[in-house]
């Protein structure tokens, strides 16, 4: 955890734009979830309704409502973008002038893959998630609360249904976690080794040549290579194993809520139209009993 309050110190130099990122962020969210809202409006008091005005006023609002998702769309992007570049390249240069500083001693011990690694796939990962990875971690957390509390006070019953599977997705993610998130870690030591590997080949090419070692160091390079293509096969196995449960689960939360929503629905137009019978049964026998009570 230490090592991403770090990562995200980089951005303090940076601050009005990430400060933009994350504001056009929650306006994109807010946007999102106004949306499904002036829909309900449009469909129950302008479609249903037969009322052109509703119609109107509610088609220009989706129309503003949307240009200006997409324009803070836009401007979330471009500032996260401009945010972490900026922050991946203060991190280059703190890396670099500190390999400038260090002693023979640690020279003799390091790997020069694994430097060139940790410089540059390392920053790129990290500058990954300063910029849109820790962007969606916030609108999804946004997100899921925002929808909770509009859920809750639209229909209490069904949002408890569509909760429910909440629990049950955060696991699977954890899950992932737990067992994936280690994999990137070697997946990163992979690389540096295979980085360490091909360096030393291209500077001491001639050496290799003089003694005919080109079998000896191909071999030692397709064995590096297979293990990082072993472990990014484990990753993407476990991608595509957790993540369609994931979907799978939601999908579900889905048609439970078209169920039990339809039966209320259902049993509501059933209830309203009994009514209407009762009424129009006790009228006829108004009427049947006395016949000039119709005039």
């Amino acid at each position: 955890m230490g090592d991403l309050w770090r990562a995200l110190g980089y951005l303090q130099k940076y601050w009005p734009v990430t400060l933009g990122a994350f504001a056009s962020l929650l306006i994109v969210t807010l946007t999102s979830l106004i949306s499904p809202q002036i829909l309900q409006v449009l469909i129950n008091r302008g479609i249903s309704a037969s009322n052109l005005s509703v119609i109107f006023y509610a088609s220009l609002l989706l129309l503003l409502v949307a240009g200006i998702r997409n324009l803070f769309t836009f401007t979330q992007g471009f500032w996260s973008e401009k945010a972490s570049q900026s922050a991946a390249y203060e991190m280059r240069n703190a890396i670099f002038a500190r390999l400038e500083h260090l002693s023979f001693s640690y020279y003799d011990q390091a790997q020069t893959g694994q430097l060139m690694t940790r410089v540059t796939s390392d920053v790129d990962t990290v500058r990954t998630f300063t910029g849109n990875g820790l962007l969606q971690l916030v609108n999804a957390i946004v997100m899921l609360l925002g929808s909770a509390l509009i859920l809750l006070l639209t229909n209490w019953r069904l949002a408890l249904i569509v909760l429910t599977i909440v629990p049950a997705i955060l696991s699977i993610f954890l899950f992932f976690l737990r067992r994936i998130g280690p994999r990137f870690r070697l997946i990163q030591q992979k690389l540096g080794n295979l980085n360490t590997i091909l360096q030393e080949n291209l500077a001491g090419v001639r050496v290799v040549k003089a003694f005919v070692r080109e079998p000896y160091e191909l071999a030692r390079y397709r064995t590096a290579n297979d293990d990082l293509l072993k472990e990014n096969l484990t990753i993407v196995r476990g991608t595509s194993l957790s993540f369609p449960l994931i979907f799978f689960i939601a999908n579900l939360g889905t048609l439970a809520v078209i169920w039990f929503g339809g039966a209320q629905v259902i049993g509501g137009m059933f209830h309203s139209l009994r009514s209407q019978v009762r009424q129009w049964q006790s009228w006829d026998e108004r009427v049947r009993a006395n016949p000039r009570s119709s005039i």
